[in-house]
């Protein structure tokens, strides 16, 4: 199923999109069968009684939470969600290059009436926000008053963060980035994906609409996408997607044809993802030495000398696009997301008046609005997978990636220089997270490598040194 996604957002002509669609929902009935198999809960029961290690037991209570899930959505609903989603999918493909919402709007309505039908079923109870139940399918252990006790800091915080760092980004003045042909964009990401620790024996890097990772552990693909007038672009949604490729990679051998090698928080996900491309991607000497790479690849340029690129990689700008903005700006994009998916899943935004909620959203929270739909509201693909729960993700993830490397920076390991610091700390990453795949959570994972539980404190102190100081 896996392999059949990433074809799908990488090769599949538009013509084989029904096709696929049929095929990937049949597959989707048949694991779900499996799992419910009517001797699997007595089964797991008894299992229960046995005396487990820590780690079968962790392997038990997956093995539990997966055979639950499967048995509370129904065949019928598993294939409409399915064949919905793909054709979602395609639809909002034509919708963004023609810049159309009520191509999406048309596709996209039935999708949210089944979220809508899926939350209700998800959720622990009707005292419950509806939205727990589909935060909990990407989050399972935590709920939507955690989630907004975490973020309260940064509503609070960050608008006057992102103000001040963007007065002083404006100052610096820059060389515009040389142009960079796609194919010389490609080779020399090829190249690069090995400093960061990808394995291409146990990879591949593509192109596709929307930067993705997918795979499995033992063959595990990525992608970006390219725009010959921002070359830097390209590069750090790869090193982005580079951070999820390393992670599944780092998962134990012993691990894999098991629930463990499904890692359960997707924040825990993104939080290795954000670590590569937002903490260790942005700093002083990293920069330095991604400007000698670049400019043995793509010729010498004054773009391309470490100063300035360190200012195009360091400015801080509200700006319309998720994936192409700072991470001073970031978490704001993820509060209009949480915002919006609130109000349409409870009723209080009609569909046909997202466009404009999402151009006030912006404006408030960022100060800037989109004259066009492609780089307002058609921007992500989440939606068409009906990934409603997904987008607190990306910000539990950098405040994660923050904490770790706070605690990461105060090691004397952390002065090496950029090659062997990189490579302890992915030693690090892999000891105290990578390798046990959804062994722990995203909590969890911050106690173990921190000593202390998630908070956004670390975040929007690394935020206010690294833009204010």
């Amino acid at each position: 199923m896996a392999l059949m996604e990433w074809d799908q957002a990488t090769l599949l002509s538009d013509r084989g999109q029904g096709a696929r669609a049929e095929a990937m929902a049949e597959l989707q009935l048949v694991i779900n069968r499996r799992l419910r198999d009517p001797g699997l809960p007595d089964t797991l029961s008894q299992l229960g009684q046995l005396p487990l290690s820590v780690s079968q037991r962790r392997m038990l209570e997956l093995m539990a939470r997966r055979v639950r899930d499967a048995t509370l959505l129904d065949d019928e609903f598993v294939r409409r969600r399915v064949t919905l989603s793909v054709a979602c999918e395609n639809r909002w493909r034509q919708a963004r290059k023609e810049d159309d919402f009520s191509l999406f709007k048309t596709a996209f309505e039935p999708v949210l009436a089944l979220l809508k039908e899926e939350a209700e079923i998800r959720r622990p109870s009707a005292q419950v926000p509806l939205y727990q139940g589909l935060l909990n399918k990407f989050e399972p252990d935590i709920s939507l008053t955690q989630l907004n006790q975490l973020f309260a800091p940064l509503k609070a915080r960050l608008p006057g963060l992102i103000v001040e760092a963007s007065e002083r980004s404006r100052v610096r003045s820059v060389v515009p980035l040389p142009e960079v042909e796609v194919n010389q964009q490609r080779q020399a990401l090829e190249a690069l994906l090995p400093h960061l620790g990808f394995d291409l024996d146990g990879g591949r890097l593509d192109t596709s609409t929307h930067p993705f990772s997918a795979g499995v552990p033992s063959d595990v693909r990525i992608t970006t996408r390219y725009d010959h007038r921002q070359p830097l672009s390209a590069v750090y949604s790869m090193i982005h997607e580079a951070g999820h490729g390393c992670f599944e990679q780092g998962i134990a051998a012993r691990w894999h044809h098991t629930p463990m090698a499904r890692v359960q928080s997707a924040a825990l996900h993104e939080a290795q993802a954000l670590s590569f491309e937002m903490q260790l991607a942005r700093e002083p000497d990293f920069i330095q030495w991604l400007s000698e790479f670049l400019q043995r690849h793509w010729g010498a340029h004054p773009g391309l000398e470490a100063d300035n690129l360190g200012a195009h990689i360091g400015r801080v700008q509200p700006s319309l696009i998720r994936v192409e903005a700072d991470e001073v700006t970031y978490p704001a994009h993820i509060l209009l997301r949480l915002e919006l998916e609130q109000a349409l899943l409870s009723g209080d935004l009609p569909l046909s008046d997202l466009p404009g909620a999402w151009r006030h959203g912006m404006q408030t929270l960022l100060g800037v609005s989109p004259d066009n739909n492609r780089d307002g509201c058609l921007q992500d693909i989440h939606w068409c997978f009906g990934e409603f729960g997904y987008f607190p993700s990306y910000a539990l993830g950098a405040m994660a990636a923050a904490q770790v490397f706070a605690g990461l920076r105060q090691s004397p390991q952390w002065r090496r220089e950029p090659a062997a610091r990189g490579q302890w700390v992915r030693q690090q990453l892999q000891a105290g997270i990578w390798q046990h795949g959804g062994g722990a959570d995203l909590n969890q994972s911050c106690l173990n490598m921190t000593g202390q539980p998630l908070s956004a404190e670390a975040l929007l102190n690394h935020l206010s040194a690294r833009y204010l100081a």
